[in-house]
């Protein structure tokens, strides 16, 4: 983050605030740390994946709504459901949710507003209670503000999928491969690939890059998601790769071919699709 010397000592402040919550001992936040949404940017902290599961099945209460309303900050949840998705494997599994419960409590998210320059840590909720067979999720309002800021039909994708992924460049894979989808055949060169992924200055050969990042990012992808398939393979320039190309389906078609073909296909040179097709 630039600070210009002209500015006053107020803004001076907020900015160096943001810098340090955003990037702490000036390092970039790792991409699947990063919460973005028109005017905002945020940092989260760390989540275990029950937690991720948790905070991710609370959002959805949202998307579920038939007519969301701005001022409502409770969406409830029936217990078993909430069981369910604990994956109830303890002795005292109810000793569990409450101890889950707490730990998740305590976790938040910095926010910074770049029209306010306010830069607000909030936890993820309010209060979490479990009443009538239910369990009620109220959000903490700036989280509410962070959600409703987020384009229309792009929370689940790009508030939700910062949350749920683990893998330090999932959530950026999971853009490129998003950004593609229904396109046919999309292409992007090997120094494109490695400014998107923030690997540029990284020494990583094709088979690095395809090993220790775009193969485990896009496990991680398809064991969160069903309704989306990927394939994905090399371009030459001679003996030499050049590229990595992607063909992306999403929805209906995605599980169709999903029951067919499980894994995501790293394919050979031969069977690259023929582009746009």
């Amino acid at each position: 983050m630039e600070i210009s010397l002209r500015r006053q000592p107020a803004e001076l402040a907020a900015e160096k605030l943001a810098t340090a919550a955003l990037r702490p001992g000036g390092q970039e936040a790792r991409p699947n740390q990063l919460l973005r949404a028109a005017g905002f940017t945020g940092r989260r902290d760390p989540l275990t994946e029950l937690q991720q599961k948790i905070v991710t099945a609370a959002i959805a209460l949202i998307h579920g709504s038939d007519r969301p309303d701005a001022t409502r900050t409770a969406y409830a949840m029936k217990t078993g459901d909430f069981l369910t998705l604990c994956g109830m494997g303890s002795d005292d599994p109810y000793a569990f949710v409450t101890g889950e419960t707490d730990k998740l409590m305590k976790k938040g998210v910095w926010l910074y507003d770049e029209q306010t320059q306010a830069l607000t840590r909030t936890q993820w909720f309010q209060a979490i209670s479990f009443t009538g067979g239910e369990i009620v999720f109220q959000f903490a309002a700036p989280v509410l503000a962070l959600i409703a800021a987020t384009a229309p039909g792009d929370t689940e994708f790009q508030l939700v999928k910062g949350i749920q992924y683990k893998g330090k460049h999932t959530r950026a894979v999971f853009e490129i491969i998003w950004a593609g989808r229904a396109a046919g055949v999309v292409e992007y060169s090997l120094p494109e690939l490695m400014k998107l992924l923030a690997l540029e200055h990284t020494r990583y050969s094709y088979g690095q890059l395809r090993l220790r990042v775009l193969e485990p990012s896009l496990q991680e992808i398809y064991d969160w998601d069903e309704a989306m398939a990927v394939r994905f393979g090399p371009t030459f320039s001679g003996r030499r790769v050049e590229g990595v190309w992607f063909e992306v389906l999403t929805g209906h078609e995605a599980r169709e071919l999903r029951k067919k073909e499980p894994q995501f296909r790293f394919a050979p040179p031969e069977e690259r699709p023929v582009q746009g097709g």
